[in-house]
């Protein structure tokens, strides 16, 4: 059997799920297979940010979010044990919600992985994505024209070959493509070798009615964290991680455990339900490239973090909404290799960025925080952008490179935000008659926006009759600051960078074209001899 998806994505964890999602919503064929039975069975994860939110606010999942995340406050809580009653507070690298809805419509969630990957997972497929479980790649070929994938069913042997467009290694930190791809990759440190144990137990003897999401216990018999998972069946389930940097550091029963569980809770009868344990060591590391060709890299297959800041899953989610959309709009003509290429300017910069910062827990970082989360400028091929920078979310103003600003309007009578109108189209910003009749004449977006008081003049600054056009992804791809003698013409040439259509040798492309596929150097063809497939 042999299939022909536009996207190929190999890994169904949230940066390939997130991928998919991305990619099948501006209308390209994806196939995602996973080699795991399911879903994740594990929490792993569980922190989404703000911009997290944001991106699953655009996908219309985040309602479904919420309900099987956990009700708990951001911060991390210290002390000798739960029953310390001095315990303090501090951040832990997400706002408290107040803090997000000021420069956002949503607020970060707890939501654990194994909860999360079946929205996602929901989306995906809704979206029109296929995703096969119990699938391996066994076999991988790549160039810039394509990939041919060789897969294998695990339940039943059967083989079956893939030619696609592109492909996405989102298969994890010991990715198959990658290592198919020759891409190595840089050790940047690590937090050590740590065990944890994931169990179910009433808290609320010592916790009352209040949860946070993390718990640094100091006890010098019991020293560890306590990382709030979730709760299923009216029941509290935790994980309590702590080093153990030799074999005998490992608890050697359930017995051992319920003692460190009881002296780090500080209930004595505490008796937990026990889910599973598991060895793990935190480190972090860098792929020496996210690109060969038609193959990409997201999430862990690029860039490993620790737990630390819980930045991981987040810019896993991000890598798959910038990347998705890019694949989609280039595999139907509508995008030029600029564009493709922006997705390592801009992404590569934030993965090894955020892989560095989490072997650093503890050390002040510019990007801590919202301003790493919505702040962070992209620089790129595509961008009509100042050198990239870290902005503080409440100082966006609607440059180039930038998270396109959160303001409150009215669209057809109806209250909603900005970051509301931008997935799936370009959307130009303005209003100004010219550069409104310009978008109308190129078919591109320009909503009718009620801004009563100027709220939105005044952030995208608008104010002398400017135009800003942002990307499907949110992000600001051209401004300009006053309106044009010739709007129409200005506003193609910003439409053909922000694509990556700039003109081929000399000759204008027009991005309103009809695109012909026999004349697209990005267009599928799976007509071509595939080369011979090398074993992952």
């Amino acid at each position: 059997m042999e299939h022909t998806p536009h996207v190929l994505v190999v890994g169904a964890g949230p940066a390939g799920l997130a991928t998919a999602v991305s990619a099948a919503r501006h209308g390209a064929q994806v196939l995602v297979v996973e080699r795991h039975l399911g879903t994740s069975i594990h929490p792993r994860a569980s922190g989404l940010s703000t911009r997290t939110m944001e991106i699953f606010r655009s996908w219309g999942v985040a309602d479904t979010v919420r309900p099987v995340s956990s009700a708990v406050i951001p911060r991390v809580a210290s002390g000798t044990t739960l029953a310390d009653p001095d315990l303090t507070e501090n951040p832990l690298g997400f706002p408290l919600p107040r803090e997000a809805l000021a420069v956002s419509p949503s607020a970060p969630a707890c939501c654990p992985q194994d909860h999360l990957e079946p929205v996602l997972l929901d989306a995906a497929r809704r979206a029109g994505a296929v995703v096969s479980f119990s699938t391996e790649l066994t076999d991988l070929a790549v160039h810039d024209g394509g990939a041919w994938a060789r897969l294998r069913d695990t339940a039943t042997g059967e083989t079956s070959v893939v030619r696609s467009r592109f492909v996405v290694g989102a298969d994890g930190p010991r990715s198959r493509v990658r290592a198919a791809l020759g891409i190595g990759t840089t050790y940047l440190g690590g937090l050590g070798r740590h065990v944890q144990m994931l169990f179910r137990a009433d808290l609320s003897p010592v916790l009352g009615g209040t949860r946070h999401g993390l718990y640094a216990l100091s006890h010098p018999d019991a020293t560890g964290l306590l990382i709030a998972f979730g709760t299923q069946g009216g029941t509290d389930r935790w994980g309590y991680a702590r080093p153990c940097p030799a074999d005998d550091d490992i608890p050697a029963d359930e017995a051992e455990w319920t003692t460190l569980l009881r002296t780090a809770t500080g209930i004595p009868a505490l008796a937990p339900e026990y889910l599973g344990s598991a060895v793990f060591d935190l480190d972090a590391g860098l792929a020496t490239a996210s690109r060969a060709g038609a193959a990409f890299l997201v999430g862990d297959a690029a860039h490993r973090m620790t737990p630390a800041g819980a930045v991981g899953l987040n810019t896993a989610v991000h890598d798959g909404h910038g990347l998705g959309w890019k694949l989609a709009w280039a595999v139907q003509g509508r995008a030029g290799e600029a564009l493709l290429a922006s997705y390592v300017a801009e992404r590569r910069p934030v993965g090894e960025r955020n892989a560095r910062r989490s072997v650093r827990p503890g050390v002040p970082d510019p990007a801590d925080g919202m301003v790493g989360d919505l702040g962070t400028r992209y620089a790129s091929p595509v961008l009509a952008a100042d050198p990239p920078a870290l902005v503080a979310p409440e100082d966006l103003a609607a440059a180039p490179g930038e998270r396109a600003p959160h303001v409150w309007v009215g669209v057809d009578g109806r209250r909603c935000s900005t970051l509301d109108l931008w997935d799936g189209r370009l959307t130009l910003v303005t209003a100004e008659a010219g550069w409104r009749r310009a978008a109308d004449e190129l078919a591109l977006a320009a909503p009718s926006l009620a801004d009563p008081r100027g709220r939105l003049a005044r952030a995208y600054r608008l104010e002398h009759g400017g135009a800003v056009l942002v990307r499907p992804d949110g992000y600001v791809a051209w401004r300009r600051d006053e309106p044009a003698a010739d709007p129409v013409t200005a506003l193609r040439d910003a439409v053909a960078l922000a694509l990556g259509l700039g003109p081929p040798a000399g000759a204008a492309r027009d991005p309103f074209a009809a695109w012909d596929a026999a004349k697209d150097p990005l267009a599928a063809r799976v007509d071509e001899a595939a080369p011979a497939l090398a074993p992952v």
